[in-house]
């Protein structure tokens, strides 16, 4: 029952990104069909796309990689936890912006060894992207150009702030600090545009699961940056009920930003 070694990230890179493409492909035909939508017990909308790109993804994954559980948001949690190594897999992030059409929902799966996400690809099916880490760099693949990316920072910090799902607390937060520049965006895209140098931190407080962050945490983490909890440590996996707590994603360490996340944490 040996983990995944380092040298074969890049083969489960491949197995993950291969996963997203099939999945992105039936989501596409889907987002461009008549769709119909339900709701969950917790209320949150669920579509057709969610349940065929999930099981598209975990027929993939399961065929190549027969030992390691997988953590879906749409199946089954598998039973014998904790794992010292699994996999994270949300077949639709952002099934509201799916739903409402602006393109801005992604395919994320994660590699987590030891709490820590290592591998990760997030791909965004309606404008064909894929963000993806093989553990070593971070990388953006776009009409078959695959370039390296990695964290730029900004005289005056660029946030990047959920475009569904924007809490009060972040809201207190950004004007409160008076943080001028904010980009919304759906989805795990948030974590990518920091990769990527575009932004420099994403603040969150509302609810958020590890499906939600694992793949792009991996991505930013490989392109410079990191994502902290509130007591300043990398946000860890397989918590309980895979839930988050409120974090920081950011592309280089600002004392200014972190002091605040603090202070208001603290609220």
């Amino acid at each position: 029952n040996k983990m995944i070694r380092k040298k074969d990230y890049l083969e489960i890179t491949e197995i993950f990104r291969y996963a997203s493409e099939k999945a992105s492909k039936k989501i596409n035909e889907i987002y461009k069909s008549k769709f119909s939508i339900t709701r969950k017990q917790d209320d949150s909308p669920l579509t057709i796309a969610d349940l065929e790109s999930n099981k598209i993804i975990l027929n993939i994954i399961k065929k190549k990689l027969r030992k390691i559980p997988i953590v879906s948001e749409e199946s089954e949690k598998p039973k014998g936890a904790p794992f010292s190594e699994f996999i994270l897999v949300d077949p639709l992030d952002g099934t509201k912006e799916f739903v409402n059409k602006n393109d801005e929902f992604t395919v994320n799966i994660a590699l987590i060894q030891n709490k820590k996400p290592k591998i990760g690809v997030v791909e965004i099916p309606a404008k064909n992207i894929q963000y993806f880490t093989d553990g070593e760099n971070s990388y953006k693949a776009s009409n078959k150009k695959i370039k390296r990316i990695s964290v730029k920072g900004h005289d005056k910090p660029i946030f990047t702030i959920s475009r569904s799902h924007l809490d009060k607390i972040t809201i207190d937060f950004l004007k409160i600090f008076k943080i001028k520049k904010t980009i919304k965006r759906g989805s795990s895209l948030k974590f990518c545009l920091i990769a990527e140098g575009l932004a420099d931190f994403y603040l969150r407080y509302g609810k958020t699961m590890e499906w939600d962050t694992a793949a792009g945490h991996a991505i930013l983490k490989s392109a410079g940056g990191d994502v902290y909890n509130s007591q300043l440590s990398s946000l860890k996996y397989e918590k309980k009920d895979f839930l988050n707590t409120s974090f920081l994603a950011f592309n280089m360490p600002n004392q200014k930003v972190f002091e605040n996340f603090i202070k208001f944490n603290n609220f």
